[in-house]
């Protein structure tokens, strides 16, 4: 359908593309925030723009559109980055793999599909942290711009208890179309029940930033066709044929060109390479970044930017030196726990017990998109300390003596939230997990033990420990040293303690849930075992998962208290250079992601556009 508008458009700029070239504006990335302003850049039918995606065009590919086929890009080289940690000195040394999307669309292409969002309380604390202008009511008019929300049938309605929903703050005309699934199962059902059982189903919609409680979320697809609503399907291909838009894929940047003159130094073009061919293509405005929380921070170090002391090892003179690019990373880290569900609860394990029913349900969606892999799992909980601790005792901020200003005021930020915001996201994978294999994501989503299983999933919300991402090279195909830092703060390891035991004791102990576990959830899947206040700190360690959600790496901050870019996402010391993705974030939010990217980068571009 969009393949000769696209070919035709590539044609059209193929010397200019090729050569030395000038446009507006030179993006680095083609993933969830690239395309995104691109997209609205490119509105303007006088502004010409230029997106370098290192990855290629899988929009077509059913591994990508298939709800229930994400999990096969993992570890696979042509979908996915593949980093690896180094080994976590406070998880049992373990080495943990994150996946980062290697493709147009980037990480929109492979992630969980949930379409949940920020708190209120996440973004004022970016004004909080000194950032003018940032607030939950100055963003909240580009969560809406990018999403169209569709209803669901009254039978959806009932099955998954979604009446939470309040359709009126919910956008309606942009490009991301989120909805709930029409394809579920009896644990998906149980899921909402079992916490009204507990008095602790939402009572309002989260979407308004507020809302706690268990629930079914939305997930970012399109009922119509059943396949992924994600940034290469909706912000781009349907714009594909502008003639002022070029996108190239298999387009590596290697190095931002920094020019230093009379005013300082400035961003005028990127280096990248593509077929073999090493290109300069140069911007008339701005270069924008928008290689996520591992790239930004690493092209930025190759180009110039960054630790003066740490670039001279790699033999790169530092034109801008700030020590604070590929510090402040954050991530949501989560810890699983597996039961065995009661024979005939069908779970994504019926894929590996049985091949004929995966090669079945494959040539189903193949022939019409519809049967098990046109839909995904939906069921989270977003829950205070408070609602999971019977006594907060013992869970206390320590003294807040940092020298460091900006981690002072995160910490104190963070403290407040103990009392009033989500601490964590409980939510559900409908089969079985092995997080011995923290560092093989080919594996790490499968139970190789035969039998069904179903897997609850306890995510840190706010952690304090802080990782960095940094150079090892000054070739920019070397992957960077990537080091979360996890459960280096002693309140991130009592924390998922306490999440995990609630997760075994009391969600899998409830009706209707433990109705569907063998021994009424107190029998697991071979591997796992019983936890209690003696031996979970372990279990955390060993166990300890990314959820993928990496941050913080060229935080928005004050350069005096760990920044990289300003609140207009321009970075420090150097003009017409700016970074537009989740690296940005200076404290983490609730939640998933994309919709926090996608609404940032939606603001960017109108920044962008009334420079």
């Amino acid at each position: 359908m969009y393949l000769p508008i696209i070919l035709a458009t590539a044609a059209f700029w193929l010397d200019l593309a090729y050569g030395q070239a000038l446009f507006d504006y030179v993006i680095v990335g083609g993933g969830t925030a690239g395309l995104t302003i691109a997209n609205r850049l490119t509105e303007n039918g006088g502004t010409t723009v230029i997106v370098l995606e290192a990855g290629q065009d899988r929009s077509d590919d059913f591994n990508v559109l298939a709800p229930g086929l994400f999990t096969a890009m993992y570890g696979n080289p042509d979908y996915d980055y593949d980093y690896k940690t180094v080994p976590q000195t406070h998880a049992n040394g373990q080495v943990i793999a994150q996946i980062r999307g290697k493709q147009l669309g980037g990480s929109s292409a492979m992630n969980l599909m949930f379409w949940t969002h920020a708190s209120q309380g996440d973004i004022d604390a970016w004004g909080e942290l000194g950032n003018q202008g940032w607030s939950w009511d100055e963003l909240k008019p580009y969560f809406a711009k990018s999403e169209t929300f569709t209803a669901p049938s009254a039978s959806i309605e009932h099955d998954l208890d979604t009446e939470y929903i309040v359709p009126a703050i919910h956008g309606k005309k942009g490009p991301i179309n989120n909805t709930f699934p029409d394809g579920y199962g009896p644990l998906d059902k149980a899921w909402p029940a079992t916490f009204a059982n507990l008095g602790l189903e939402v009572r309002g919609d989260p979407r308004d930033g507020l809302a706690l409680g268990g629930y079914t979320n939305l997930l970012n697809i399109r009922l119509d066709n059943h396949t992924r609503s994600y940034a290469a399907t909706a912000y781009y291909r349907p714009f594909a044929g502008r003639k002022n838009l070029v996108v190239l894929t298999g387009a590596l940047a290697t190095k931002i060109i920094l020019k230093k003159g009379p005013s300082g130094i400035t961003a005028n073009a990127v280096q990248y390479t593509k077929d073999d061919k090493n290109v300069t293509v140069s911007a008339g405005k701005e270069v924008i970044v928008c290689a996520g929380s591992i790239g930004s921070p690493q092209l930025l170090e190759v180009s110039g930017i960054g630790d003066a002391t740490l670039l001279k090892k790699f033999g790169i003179g530092a034109l801008v030196d700030n020590p604070n690019v590929g510090e402040n990373l954050q991530d949501h880290a989560y810890v699983p726990i597996g039961f065995e569900v009661r024979p005939g609860i069908p779970t994504v394990d019926d894929f590996v017990n049985n091949a004929t029913f995966f090669e079945e349900a494959y040539a189903q969606y193949l022939a019409d998109q519809t049967g098990p892999l046109a839909t995904t799992g939906a069921s989270s909980a977003l829950l205070s300390l408070a609602q999971i601790a019977r006594s907060e005792a013992g869970i206390g901020c320590p003294a807040n003596v940092l020298p460091n200003p900006g981690l002072r005021d995160q910490y104190a930020i963070l403290c407040g939230f103990l009392k009033s915001e989500a601490v964590t996201q409980e939510l559900t994978i409908t089969g079985g997990m092995s997080p011995w294999f923290a560092n093989d994501t080919t594996k790490l989503f499968t139970a190789f033990t035969g039998g069904n299983y179903f897997s609850l999933l306890g995510v840190l919300e706010h952690p304090f420990s802080r990782g960095s991402v940094h150079i090892q090279s000054a070739d920019i195909s070397v992957h960077p040293v990537l080091d979360p830092n996890y459960l280096s703060h002693p309140l991130d390891l009592r924390l998922l303690s306490v999440i995990t035991l609630h997760m075994q004791n009391v969600i899998a102990k409830t009706k209707p849930l433990s109705d569907l576990l063998v021994g009424n959830g107190t029998v697991f899947q071979p591997g796992y075992h019983n936890l209690t206040e003696s031996n979970v700190a372990d279990w955390v360690k060993g166990n300890i998962q990314s959820e993928f959600h990496p941050a913080g790496s060229c935080a928005m901050l004050p350069r005096y208290k760990g920044g990289v870019v300003n609140e207009k996402f321009q970075v420090y010391g150097a003009a017409k250079l700016r970074v537009v993705d989740a690296s940005i974030f200076p404290l983490l939010p609730r939640a998933n992601l994309q919709t926090l990217v996608y609404a940032i980068a939606e603001r960017a571009a109108d920044m962008i556009k009334g420079a």
